[in-house]
C-alpha cells in the first residue's frame, strides 16, 4: 500500500496501511449486510463485486477526509491506481511453500476469482498460477461468486464432488456463503479482523488450515 499511500499524499491527503485496511474491513461489512439477505432468501445476484469496490473506496474517502465534491474524481483515480501498481498482487510469503506442501499431498488446487479477465495473468506474474490446477476468472466465465454456478464449474472441472472440497477465501458472505451454497466446506481467512463473529471456520494464515484440511470429509483426489 505503500505506492498507493503515496500517490495520495501527492494528491493532498494523508493515508497510512489502517486507512486501507479501515477500508477494506468497511467494504467487506456492508457488502455482508447486503448480500446475506439475498443469499438467505435464494436470490444470489450474478454479479456483486462492484458493491464492495465502492463501498471501500467510500470508507478510505472518510478516513482521509476527502471533501464530497471531491469524492468522485479522487474515488476514479484511486481506482486507477489500484490497477496500474498490481495493489492486489502483493503474496504472502508463506503462500508458495504452503501450496506446494498441499499438492505434494496430493490436493487438486483451484482459484476461483472476481476479477476482471486478469487473474491468471495475474498470478502467472507473481509465480502462483503454476501451482494451480484450474483456474476460473468470473469476467471469462460470466458469473461471480457467490453464485453456486461459478463453484459448480470448478467442482466439474476438478472431477470432484462439492462434499469433498474446501473453498478458502477473505470475503464472508462473497466466499464462505457461497460455498456453502455450492454444497462446499467454507472456510474463511481473515487477516484483516473483518469478521471476528464469522459463523464458519475462520484462520488467519494459511498454515491454519492444516489442521481444517485434516478434519474434512473426502478419499482420494482431494479438491481445494
Amino acid at each position: 500500500m505503500d505506492e498507493l499511500a503515496h500517490d495520495l499524499t501527492e494528491q493532498g491527503y494523508s493515508a497510512d496501511a489502517e486507512d486501507f485496511y479501515a477500508a477494506e474491513r468497511g467494504g467487506k461489512q456492508k457488502l455482508d449486510e447486503w448480500l446475506w439477505p439475498q443469499i438467505r432468501a435464494g436470490q444470489v445476484p450474478r454479479q456483486v463485486d462492484g458493491y464492495y469496490w465502492n463501498e471501500y473506496l467510500r470508507v478510505l474517502m472518510e478516513r482521509i477526509g476527502a471533501p464530497e465534491e471531491h469524492r468522485p474524481r479522487l474515488m476514479r483515480h484511486v481506482g486507477e491506481r489500484f490497477r496500474d501498481i498490481q495493489t492486489w498482487s502483493r503474496v504472502y510469503p508463506e503462500t508458495a511453500p504452503f501450496l506446494d506442501s498441499l499438492r505434494a499431498q496430493g490436493f487438486y488446487l483451484g482459484v476461483i476469482s472476481n476479477s476482471v479477465g486478469t487473474i491468471e495473468e495475474q498470478l502467472r506474474r507473481v509465480d502462483l498460477a503454476r501451482r494451480f490446477d484450474t483456474i476460473l476468472d468470473s469476467a471469462i466465465v460470466g458469473v461471480e461468486k457467490p453464485h453456486p454456478e461459478i463453484f459448480e464449474l470448478a467442482l466439474a472441472r476438478a472431477g470432484t464432488k462439492a462434499s469433498e472440497a474446501v473453498f478458502v477465501g477473505d470475503t464472508y458472505a462473497t466466499d464462505v456463503g457461497g460455498a456453502r451454497l455450492a454444497g462446499l466446506h467454507g472456510v474463511l481467512i481473515d487477516r484483516v479482523g473483518a469478521y471476528p463473529r464469522a459463523e464458519s471456520p475462520r484462520i488467519t494464515s494459511l498454515p491454519e488450515l492444516e489442521r481444517i484440511l485434516k478434519r474434512a470429509p473426502g478419499e482420494g483426489r482431494r479438491g481445494i
